[in-house]
């Protein structure tokens, strides 16, 4: 499958054409985005425009089954203008500017259409978007706030009057001024009095709420003699039946294995002697499990697990079964038990769950009906233009170099981010 070819396509497509504008990260803006590509696939065509590394841009059709995607560098602004000429852009949807030139808020201009924009969070009245002050507490959020640089500059040299003026005849314009609250709605009103800006909470996908998983947390150090290989194989037989069974080790393991979200297994890290009661009382658990596979001489890590009261799954070995037996809420298994056997031990275990919520909220179907309101399709373009070759190839991303190894240990472990994982793990390779 080309890109010459998917571009060929897009190009016949009848149906209308819609510009997301958006920064490079996920989160909730990322999942609004493709939540709402998906929702008017069977009518529009949507494409997406982000920056890409340090100074490039990514333009990706989101269709399912597409996989057009092209990286222009930034100084090549006048030819991305002219690719999109060329598909023919019905609507640009702003969603974030963050990461892009200037020359991004008049693509409805250059390309002779109607905007959208939507207010994932404060950028066109704050230029770090958040409303706080140096300290990076709330500013207090009044028009006449000055402090919204304090942190630093903002991405494009201007003021604060300078940035709120950039953006007025944006918001101004809009088609629809969407902000996903009231209370977003009234601030940004604050400071662009011209702007009709209209509610529409974030629409939420219909799908089955899932049970509430049965948190089994494992205490202590967790080595092969304590049942690590057992913990594991109950983990991947959760995951393998979706079971809504998730494990927690309070300790360590004695080596790495698949963890979450490979399988529902969380290790929460070692801790000093005595704390394991906090621990336990903090946890959320609903039942503990005991996977030993050789005879326990007596437990002390059972003596503070049975001040709980939790329900106990152990295996019938040495010193578990004996000090568990009289209590109603205690359930042994065999020591060499297949893992199924154990988990439907481990979710007979569980006493009477909470009752799930009904799904509550905006369905995404309404939620695209209103969006989909007065676009058309306008005349197709004439000349088709080809994608430079020069476009075909993914920057590589590059780490600044402030990003040192004690920095990327700090966010992999002390702050639990998966991508400074993967980059430290790259970096010790």
């Amino acid at each position: 499958m080309t890109v010459a070819a998917a571009l060929e396509r897009l190009r016949r497509s009848t149906r209308p054409r819609i510009l997301f504008v958006s920064h490079a990260y996920g989160g909730g803006v990322r999942r609004h985005i493709e939540e709402l590509a998906a929702a008017v696939e069977g009518d529009a065509e949507v494409l997406l425009l982000t920056p890409r590394a340090a100074s490039s841009l990514e333009l990706r059709w989101l269709r399912g089954g597409e996989s057009f995607a092209a990286w222009p560098d930034k100084a090549d602004w006048e030819r991305m203008i002219a690719l999109l000429e060329s598909i023919g852009i019905d609507r640009v949807h702003f969603h974030h500017v963050h990461g892009l030139p200037r020359e991004v808020l008049d693509l409805p201009r250059r390309l002779a259409c109607s905007h959208d924009l939507t207010l994932h969070d404060h950028f066109p009245a704050c230029p770090q978007y958040h409303m706080q002050d140096g300290d990076r507490r709330f500013c207090g959020g009044e028009p006449g706030c000055q402090r919204c640089l304090d942190q630093g500059p903002a991405q494009w040299p201007v003021s604060i009057d300078g940035w709120r003026a950039i953006f007025k005849p944006v918001l101004d314009g809009a088609g629809k001024l969407i902000a996903p609250s009231e209370d977003s709605a009234k601030r940004i009103a604050k400071f662009f009095p011209g702007s009709r800006p209209v509610t529409w909470q974030h629409p939420r996908a219909m799908h089955a709420v899932p049970a509430r998983a049965l948190r089994v947390v494992v205490p202590g150090a967790i080595s092969p003699a304590k049942g690590l290989a057992l913990l594991v194989a109950c983990a991947q037989d959760a995951a393998a039946r979706r079971l809504p069974i998730h494990f927690l080790v309070i300790g360590y393991i004695a080596h790495p294995v698949p963890l979450w979200p490979e399988v529902p297994l969380t290790i929460g890290g070692e801790f000093r002697e005595g704390e394991l009661p906090s621990l336990l009382a903090s946890s959320g658990a609903d039942a503990l499990f005991f996977p030993a596979q050789v005879p326990e001489t007596f437990s002390f890590t059972l003596t503070d697990a049975l001040d709980t009261g939790l329900p106990i799954v152990a295996t019938n070995l040495g010193a578990l079964p004996e000090r568990l037996a009289g209590r109603t809420d205690a359930h042994i298994v065999r020591w060499d038990a297949p893992p199924g056997e154990v988990n439907d031990v481990l979710l007979r275990s569980r006493r009477a769950p909470r009752a799930i919520p009904a799904p509550s909220g905006v369905s995404l179907e309404d939620y695209a009906r209103r969006y989909l309101e007065g676009l058309r399709r306008g005349a197709a373009p004439a000349s088709p233009m080809q994608v430079p070759a020069a476009w075909l190839d993914a920057p590589v991303e590059t780490d600044p170099p402030t990003t040192t190894l004690p920095w990327l240990f700090d966010d992999a472990f002390l702050c639990g981010r998966a991508l400074s994982r993967e980059k430290l793990k790259a970096r010790l390779r």
